[in-house]
């Protein structure tokens, strides 16, 4: 029943009060509230407002106003009034009474609704679990079937129950749920693991001992059957894969990975099955290739079309790249006389591939793109194994040195030959000129001392390297003719004339110029004049020769009718290209060897690369590849860069010992004393080392440039070192000539070949270009100021040193005097 609503229940009560009706009982059941009773009271004061009001009006219009019956009214009225309140107060009163009442109406309401849920629940849980007893039921038979060997009857039972538990939304988000789909998962796997064992149990495959079996069975129990019941659970494409795996390692890999020795194991087909034997044998390509299809012709009979299916896809194509690795790659020759086994092996191949190819089968495009590709992998191949070769020579190599001549003509004027008869020893090594190395009928030149611009750019040194290796370069004039192969020049004949050695020419290494003497009347009839030099290398030229020459014969042999008809011909000329290649591996892995295992390595590999250069060049002109020209000569720059490398490292040794000296400050003084002398014996003793070291290496003109270099770099740091002294003192400049006298004292390794009785004279200045200027420093430090004024104006000192540097070179030796004064005036007034 709708209950009233709080203005129904205060008109109501207002009813009651001035009419006496009696309320509805939706009002009687309404509860009053304290906001009801205000506006109560309120409709009731307006009430009676009103019938006050309504008392007044009357009253004024009527006239015969009875007063006491109004009164009488007045108190019946006042009467009803208070009536009205305790009937409302009983009201109230009866209102709260009915509200504990209408609590245990609505416990009792929820108590129902209560019982009707737990209804709802009981009767949803006994369905649940009727399900869930029918589920289990549907496990039970599916395992029972399992048991049985009623796989498709399992499976049958596991699809109706998966979808069973879908389909139904009782179980959703429950543990029931969790505990179905275990069931459910485990079910799984024991029809997954019972189809595994069937699929087993019909193809056998014995990975330890090299056997397969198909067994294909009947009825259920056949290999069709296994098949259609994988492929319903999606596990056919694994099964096969896994399938595969196993053949080739059972069968394929015994077959197809030969051991090192070149062994195989022969493989044995029955009716029943496939064998590997165990023994290993010597097998030939064909045989391989044989068996593989032997092999594959007995699963193509043997396994179900669907498992077939999957055998172009990875099976085939595996066999292809194992028969590639294991025995086609190492089956191409690298050498000419391997050709004729290496076509019967690409016919073998193609042979193998139609058979393939006529059962419907893909997956050997790879085989017959080798085949294709014959004289590419051939080429590929020599170059391999060429590259390989250099290896090997460098890993294999003693050290075994020989020594070797090397031989050139020159034609001399007869203003040559002059000088030649009037030079003070009987040293022929004159420069070589880069424009006659083509005319040598032997091999090239050795060192090379980096001393001329050109020849050490060529070196792909930079300017710093070169100023390092030729301190005297400044006395060199610009006016010196580079191409003549003499290097004589018109300076050089007027310190002949003078009686003063010439400086070596700056082209080569082995250069020496004839000393003193005037020339001749010149004859118009040239001589020609053998000159001949020993040096040593190693072993390792002749043998990197030997493998590019056999590049060069192998590609004109295979041009020959003989091989006219060969696969690989056509590749013939791509085996000219290998002596680059060749000459690239030496020269990329050479230092490290040389610096390993040869001492003085560096030395050795400058040797090795001008013969090897040498040689190549030889080959280049007998065979007429021009195209060997930038090898030759980027052989030769290698070589002179070890070179180079090699006096940077010694420059460098001497430099920092001299060093020890501190710029010969106080050398008269102890402990400076000593030092000075332990430092300038220590770089003596060391140019001496060197030498040792390099003379059973070098030619004997390469051994006297490449120390005078060494030489020259330590002649250059004494005289910048005196030179920058402010004061010298008597006892200093004793000190400083004795320091000097000990550098001099190696004049003897400058001693040249000679033949005869001719007696020997050391050619030092011809191979230290600045021995002439230190020399003079030594005058200058011992002599008197007059004999300083007097090698000035009548000496030579002019063509070492400049008039500045002598001028502070007498400053610091002398104490300033009118006589110092006047000597040099004299000196800079002198004509030049």
């Amino acid at each position: 029943m709708p209950r009233a609503s709080e203005g129904e229940v205060c008109q109501a009560v207002l009813s009651f009060v001035t009419e006496g009706a009696y309320p509805e009982e939706s009002v009687v059941a309404a509860e009053l509230t304290a906001t009801a009773l205000a506006k109560e009271l309120e409709l009731i004061s307006q009430a009676r407002q009103q019938v006050e009001n309504e008392i007044s009006s009357l009253s004024r219009e009527n006239t015969t106003f009875d007063a006491d019956d109004w009164i009488v009214q007045a108190k019946q009225l006042h009467a009803d009034i208070e009536r009205s309140r305790v009937t409302a107060r009983e009201i109230v009163a009866q209102h709260e009474h009915t509200r504990p009442l209408r609590s245990k109406v609505e416990d009792a309401g929820a108590k129902v609704g209560l019982i009707e849920t737990e209804i709802a629940f009981n009767q949803a849980v006994a369905e649940t679990l009727e399900v869930v007893q029918r589920l289990c039921q549907q496990f039970q038979n599916g395992r029972a079937a399992l048991a049985n060997g009623h796989i498709t009857a399992a499976i049958e039972h596991w699809e109706s129950t998966s979808a069973a538990i879908g389909r139904d939304a009782f179980f959703t988000n429950t543990n029931v749920m969790s505990i179905l789909t275990l069931e459910t998962r485990g079910l799984l796997q024991e029809i997954e693991e019972a189809l595994r064992l069937r699929w087993d149990e019909h193809l056998k495959v014995d990975r330890q001992h090299g056997q397969f079996q198909v067994i294909k069975g009947d009825a259920a129990d056949s290999l069709d059957n296994t098949i259609a019941s994988l492929s319903r659970l999606d596990l056919f494409t694994s099964a096969c894969e896994k399938l595969l795996r196993d053949l080739c390692i059972a069968i394929i890999d015994p077959i197809l990975l030969p051991r090192a020795d070149g062994g195989s194991r022969a493989v044995s087909i029955t009716e029943t099955g496939i064998r590997i034997q165990l023994e290993y044998s010597k097998t030939t390509v064909a045989e391989t290739l044989n068996r593989t299809t032997e092999v594959l012709d007995y699963l193509r009979q043997s396994l179900p079309p669907s498992i077939l299916a999957e055998l172009p896809q990875s099976f085939i194509p595996s066999v292809s790249s194992k028969a590639i690795s294991g025995w086609l790659s190492s089956a191409i020759p690298t050498t000419l006389e391997g050709l004729e086994e290496f076509e019967k092996t690409l016919d073998c191949v193609l042979l193998f591939t139609n058979t393939i190819q006529s059962w419907g089968w893909n997956g050997i495009e790879e085989l017959v793109s080798w085949v294709n590709q014959a004289p590419r992998l051939w080429l590929t191949r020599r170059r391999v194994d060429s590259l390989d070769s250099v290896r090997k020579v460098l890993a294999a190599s003693k050290g075994t040195t020989k020594q070797v001549e090397r031989v050139e003509k020159e034609k001399l004027t007869q203003a040559d030959e002059a000088l030649l008869e009037n030079a003070t020893t009987d040293d022929w090594d004159a420069s070589w000129d880069d424009e006659k190395d083509e005319e040598s009928t032997a091999d090239q030149a050795t060192t090379t001392q980096p001393e001329d611009d050109e020849d050490v750019s060529a070196w792909g040194l930079d300017e710093d390297t070169q100023e390092q290796f030729q301190p005297d370069t400044a006395a060199i004039t610009e006016e010196e003719d580079a191409n003549d192969a003499w290097g004589w020049g018109d300076e050089e004949e007027e310190k002949e004339e003078k009686g003063v050695q010439s400086k070596p020419s700056q082209a080569n290494p082995g250069t020496t110029k004839p000393a003193n003497g005037e020339l001749p009347a010149q004859s118009s009839v040239p001589r020609e004049m053998t000159l001949r030099e020993v040096y040593t290398v190693t072993d390792i030229p002749d043998s990197i020769l030997d493998i590019v020459r056999q590049q060069i014969n192998d590609s004109k042999a295979i041009s020959q009718f003989a091989h006219s008809t060969s696969r690989v011909a056509s590749s013939g000329a791509g085996l000219l290209a290998l002596p680059t290649l060749i000459l690239a591996m030496f020269k990329a892995t050479s230092s490290s060897f040389y610096s390993l295992k040869l001492g003085s390595g560096q030395m050795y590999l400058y040797n090795d690369s001008l013969y090897l250069a040498g040689q190549v060049r030889t080959l280049m002109e007998e065979h007429e590849l021009s195209r060997l020209s930038s090898d030759v000569e980027a052989l030769e720059k290698f070589g002179k860069f070890a070179y180079s490398k090699e006096m940077q490292t010694q420059s460098t040794i001497v430099t920092d010992l001299l060093d020890g000296a501190q710029g010969f400050g106080q050398c008269a003084e102890q402990p400076f004393k000593t030092e000075c002398d332990n430092a300038v014996s220590a770089t003596a003793d060391r140019i001496r080392d060197v030498y040792k070291e390099w003379q059973p290496i070098l030619s004997h003109s390469a051994l006297l440039q490449s120390v005078g270099a060494l030489l020259a770099t330590v002649i250059s740091k004494i005289i910048v070192d005196v030179e920058d002294l402010g004061d010298i003192s008597e006892d200093q400049s004793k000190q400083l000539v004795a320091l000097c006298n000990q550098i001099s004292k190696l004049e003897d390794l400058f001693m040249p070949e000679t033949t005869g009785d001719t007696e020997a004279v050391p050619v030092t200045a011809v191979y230290v270009p600045n021995w002439l200027r230190f020399q003079y420093l030594i005058n200058i430090l011992e002599s008197s100021l007059a004999d300083i004024k007097f090698l000035w104006l009548e000496g030579e000192l002019g063509l070492e040193f400049s008039i500045d540097e002598v001028v502070d070179l007498i400053e610091a030796l002398f104490a300033e005097s009118d006589y110092r004064r006047r000597a040099i005036a004299d000196i800079k007034r002198a004509p030049r």
